[in-house]
């Protein structure tokens, strides 16, 4: 994973696109402080996953839901 500041990234985003699926990953930081990722997309990449772990109110939900069947207990596949 790259590292490389916004001036940068403006400068040279085609390329920074491009290079992307050889490259991996770029942390874009500005005033020294991450601010953004640009990862490469794949048809391996699901979107979906992808927007969900960055979604605090999701893994809130998640969170609760798995210590209430934690307490309470969990339904069986054969009760579905």
């Amino acid at each position: 994973m790259k590292i490389q500041n916004i001036r940068e990234v403006k400068e040279k985003l085609s390329r920074i696109v491009r290079d992307l699926p050889e490259e991996g990953s770029v942390i874009i930081t500005k005033n020294g402080r991450p601010c953004a990722v640009l990862m490469p997309v794949t048809e391996d990449t699901d979107l979906e996953v992808v927007a969900l772990s960055q979604n605090r109110r999701f893994w809130k939900l998640f969170d609760a839901s798995r210590a209430r069947g934690e307490t309470e207990g969990w339904t069986s596949l054969e009760e579905l």
